[in-house]
């Protein structure tokens, strides 16, 4: 029993660093943002999901078990809500997704990026009127 699973924790950790190398193409690969995006945060998930997996195979019932069924839970969540708000955030600034009419999804005009205002450049100086 003992090597089955030891066998089975291999195939899952090898699954998911496997699956993380082509997260990494995938964020290297694919033409736009929201392509990326997707890519690496389902991709992310599911490598971390496998090698968490593959290492509570190997700890056995214990508190380092515990800990680490805590930690995909953490990376669950924050993936998925990181993803939500790069991809809000790029919508808001006028990205849209290649293959998708911007009049479609509710954007009226592309927007441009605007620098920020000369005297807020650097956020380490704040102007004598702003004290």
């Amino acid at each position: 029993m003992s090597q089955a699973i030891d066998v089975l924790s291999w195939i899952l950790l090898v699954t998911g660093g496997v699956a993380s190398v082509v997260a990494g193409i995938g964020a290297l690969r694919m033409p736009d943002l929201f392509s990326r995006m997707h890519a690496a945060s389902i991709l992310d998930t599911f490598a971390a999901a496998a090698v968490l997996s593959g290492l509570l195979l190997q700890a056995g019932l214990s508190i380092v078990a515990f800990k680490l069924f805590l930690v995909f839970v953490f990376l669950a969540f924050t993936t998925s809500t990181a993803a939500h708000a790069l991809a809000k955030s790029a919508l808001t600034y006028g990205q849209v997704p290649e293959g998708v009419d911007p009049k479609s999804i509710g954007a009226t005009e592309e927007r441009e990026y605007v620098e920020p205002a000369s005297e807020l450049a650097d956020p380490r100086e704040v102007p004598a009127s702003k004290v």
